[in-house]
């Protein structure tokens, strides 16, 4: 066919053969073009830069990087002008020249503006304070219609205007209105709470944080509270302002979710027998041997002291806390409310 006479020219196939020399060489040029470009096959590892001066690490890896600085923060115990962030991690696989983000040591603490905490709930400023970066160190009462109402706002014993430029991190001294009905608050219960709750839990309940006692030492941090003193009750009421001691133990070498298991299944049994209307005989016992439970159990991650708790074997009431029992436990005076008396703790 004529249409397909070009197929016998050799003019065409000289043509077709440029084209396809023409699109290699292209393809390859691209490639080549790329590679440069993007440095493909050249990377480096960020080096760790935290803790290092930041001009040092200027002049050291200018060639490498091309810093951008993000932030400045202050921070108590570090060198000024070091590098405390940076983005990427070290030991990141980079290309040269990527740009590398930090973050470094200010000269001076970062400072916020007072807030206005006047005529505020103690709860409207506890948030306030919180979001703007400082601290409570400590609530202290005074006569004022209000209660729980901010009366004044201090740093130790001067008092703050507000918009008043502090450094972040300031601790406050609240004087805080009594009102005029009563001066009590109940206490609220500390046991199992994780140390960095405690402070705010006891300031929403308008109490102060008294001696804290770290009975083991945890590098992490991860302490929660083992005891309390007052302990904890649901009647107890203490006065606005009263000092709440708390000892500490870490949660890497005691049981506490096992403590927490226990407590819940305490208010459980306790709550269902007040529902039956047993007698308060009869409830003090059950009150009294989960006390006990509670107190002489091990709580330990240790397999050995875990058999010992195992061990024990419900024969006979106790003498525990600051009451002495003459008399056994009547047994079918609990089967009768369906109550797993296993749950008890009684000595041989």
């Amino acid at each position: 066919m004529k249409a397909f006479n070009f197929l016998t020219q050799k003019k065409f196939y000289i043509t077709l053969l440029i084209i396809i020399v023409l699109i290699i060489l292209i393809i390859e040029f691209v490639f080549y073009y790329l590679k440069h470009y993007t440095r493909h096959g050249t990377e480096l590892e960020a080096p760790n830069l935290v803790g290092v001066n930041y001009i040092e690490a200027l002049n050291e890896y200018k060639n490498d990087f091309n810093f951008i600085l993000l932030d400045s923060i202050y921070m108590k115990g570090y060198e000024e002008g070091a590098i405390y962030q940076q983005d990427p991690a070290p030991g990141s696989k980079v290309k040269k020249g990527r740009n590398l983000y930090y973050v470094i040591i200010s000269t001076s603490p970062e400072k916020v503006a007072m807030p206005n905490l006047r005529n505020l709930s103690l709860r409207q400023a506890i948030v306030l304070i919180k979001s703007n970066g400082l601290r409570i160190n400590k609530l202290e009462f005074v006569d004022y219609f209000a209660r729980n109402a901010v009366v004044e706002q201090l740093c130790d014993t001067l008092v703050i205007e507000p918009d008043t430029e502090i450094e972040k991190g300031t601790a406050l001294n609240l004087l805080v209105g009594y009102g005029s009905g009563d001066k009590k608050t109940h206490l609220p219960n500390l046991i199992c709470m994780k140390e960095t709750d405690v402070k705010e839990l006891l300031h929403n309940a308008s109490l102060n944080i008294g001696t804290e006692i770290f009975m083991d030492k945890d590098p992490d941090g991860a302490y929660r509270v083992y005891r309390m003193e007052p302990d904890y009750s649901v009647e107890t009421l203490l006065t606005l302002g009263s000092a709440v001691n708390v000892w500490y133990k870490s949660e890497k070498v005691f049981d506490f979710e096992s403590l927490e298991r226990e407590l819940f299944r305490k208010d459980s049994v306790v709550a269902s027998l007040k529902s039956k209307k047993v007698s308060d005989d009869s409830l003090k016992y059950v009150i009294d041997s989960f006390n006990y439970i509670i107190k002489h159990k091990k709580f330990s991650f240790d397999s050995v002291e875990r058999i010992l708790d195992l061990n024990v074997r419900p024969e006979k009431v106790i003498d525990i806390t600051d009451y002495e029992y003459e008399d056994t436990l009547d047994m079918n005076e609990y089967n009768e409310y369906d109550i797993d008396t296993n749950n008890y703790y009684y000595e041989e």
